[in-house]
């Protein structure tokens, strides 16, 4: 149980060591949103001097980003023509210049205002999956077990950004495969024949499944639907070989692509 809290812990301080910069999503910027004033966004020409803008498709693509205390949006390339000849549409013709989401306070005391912005996108991580659940074989009953292990995984990516003016803290789900190693015990209570078991040990195995993560930032709870495949000296004995199990652990994501 030590080696799992000290395996957990440092999955949780990976985002610090890998550094948060490596963690990008797209944003996805609708019409809707701006017109209701949801999404408040605003456009300064390179003199600073606020201009009437819009989008006139659905939507666009781009990242949210603070910058001296202001969200901005990046927007992604925009490669069609359908409204390059407007001006007060954001195109591929439109100047270069700011694109703030307006949240400043009006008076002293006002509250501090935010909007949520969905996401999406493609992510990896690395992460664990201590807690396992295996349901009954034909021979042998369910059992919970505890082992030590670390597996990548890589996966589709939603959810939305609670932006303010000071910080961006992302919700989302994740789902996607999963790859790794893992430990497998090998005892009277797991092995097939345990009349003629000797001596107990500890298996490598190669763990694989499916996970669905619930994140925060760059750290998620994940459950797992998995399978373990052990090698080594007796390996076939274990009951629980290549059986399905259900897990509960933890993933650190390091970056969108």
């Amino acid at each position: 149980m030590i080696k799992i809290s000290i395996l957990i812990l440092a999955l949780g301080a990976s985002p610090a060591i890998f550094g948060q910069g490596r963690f990008k999503i797209h944003h996805i910027i609708k019409r809707s949103a701006i017109e209701t004033g949801h999404l408040p966004l605003v456009y300064k020409d390179n003199e600073n001097k606020l201009q009437p803008v819009s989008i006139c498709s659905d939507k666009l693509y781009g990242i949210i980003r603070i910058n001296e205390g202001v969200p901005i949006v990046d927007f992604w390339p925009i490669f069609n023509d359908d409204n390059a000849n407007n001006p007060h549409c954001i195109s591929k013709n439109t100047e270069l210049g700011r694109f703030e989401i307006d949240l400043s306070r009006k008076k002293v005391g006002d509250p501090v205002r935010y909007v949520k912005v969905p996401f999406s996108g493609w992510i990896f991580g690395i992460g664990t999956t201590p807690f396992r659940f295996r349901p009954k074989t034909k021979s042998f009953p369910s059992a919970v077990s505890s082992q030590i292990g670390i597996n990548a995984t890589y996966g589709k990516y939603v959810g939305y950004s609670r932006v303010s003016g000071s910080a961006i803290t992302n919700y989302g789900l994740i789902i996607g495969p999963f790859a790794g190693i893992t430990e497998v015990r090998l005892e009277k209570s797991t092995v097939t024949d345990p009349d003629s078991w000797i001596e107990d040990r500890t298996n490598a195995a190669i763990t694989y499944g499916l996970n669905i993560a619930l994140t925060r930032n760059n750290l998620g709870i994940v459950i797992s639907l998995g399978y373990d495949h052990n090698f080594g000296s007796n390996s076939n004995d274990w009951a629980y070989q290549n059986k399905p199990w259900i897990g509960i652990g933890v993933n650190t994501y390091l970056g969108v692509l």
